[in-house]
């Protein structure tokens, strides 16, 4: 099941994604929070279970597929390949650091290259939505208290991540980053180490691998997380990009405005968007 926050006339929304189309299910939750809990995942079901769609999609605007309040961690540094080509050393713990619900524009929005920088990148991510409240999860069960996963464009102004030891302010720009199209519940992904993430800039490849190639796992980052504070409903955790983005290349291929940034995750979909500048 793929759930959706949408706005149409105006109005925002909660919807299951059927082919081309959304199926209106507000009325199971108060709050998007409360909808990925398993008992709001219960009532999204029996709620949508037989029904055709209400609207196209193409008729609806999306919005985040995030909680009002949610917090968003995000993991620097996961992905072998990408660590080697930056010449860096394999951590022995998680690089972790906050974004702001701000930072991020849903499916289909533009993405802001900020005016004082030049060196806007992008880097696809696989990311987890948490359904349960936990704290100290144990790693083997950590994947039970997954609501389910969407996609990140960790998007990163460069220079401004590397002024100090902490990357903060380079990513955080508004409107910077993505985040969508919705959510895929925890039972079409069972396994987040096999999964394909391929990132397109004008539908030229620029990042493809396989999720499997983390340093750290989806199950490790939410035991390791859990241990220094609570996880709820709604929270978000980003595992990290792979090898291939701007700044690899030689000169680094820097987002332009006017182009668009695809990043396609199996099993999930696609989050689209194009660039502007601020």
């Amino acid at each position: 099941m793929k759930l959706m926050c949408y706005r149409l006339g105006g109005v925002p929304a909660l919807g299951v994604v059927a082919g081309d189309g959304v199926i209106d299910v507000t009325a199971a939750a108060t709050d998007f929070a409360a909808a990925l809990t398993p008992a709001g995942l219960d009532v999204v079901r029996s709620l949508s279970n037989g029904r055709s769609a209400d609207h196209a999609l193409a008729d609806v605007e999306p919005l985040l597929p995030i909680a009002s309040g949610a917090r968003v961690f995000c993991v620097g540094q996961n992905y072998i390949e990408h660590i080697r080509e930056m010449d860096y050393e394999i951590p022995d713990f998680p690089s972790i650091f906050m974004r702001t619900y701000e930072s991020f524009a849903p499916d289909r929005a533009a993405i802001v290259k900020p005016r004082v920088s030049d060196q806007f990148d992008y880097e696809g991510e696989l990311t987890v939505v948490i359904g349960h409240v936990g704290r100290h999860i144990a790693e083997a069960d950590a994947l039970e208290y997954v609501a389910g996963y969407t996609i990140m464009n960790d998007g990163s102004v460069r220079d401004w991540q590397r002024r100090v030891a902490q990357v903060a302010p380079g990513k955080n720009f508004d409107r910077s980053g993505a985040l969508g199209p919705w959510l895929a519940t925890a039972d079409e992904i069972p396994d987040p180490a096999a999964l394909t993430l391929e990132t397109r800039v004008d539908g030229e490849v620029r990042q493809h691998t396989s999720t499997g190639d983390m340093v750290f796992s989806v199950p490790f980052l939410i035991s390791y997380i859990s241990t220094f504070c609570q996880l709820l409903p709604g929270d978000i955790i980003s595992t990290g990009s792979p090898s291939g983005a701007a700044v690899r290349f030689d000169p680094p291929r820097w987002l332009k405005p006017g182009e668009t940034v695809e990043i396609e995750i199996s099993g999930i979909g696609t989050l689209r968007n194009n660039v502007v500048a601020e």
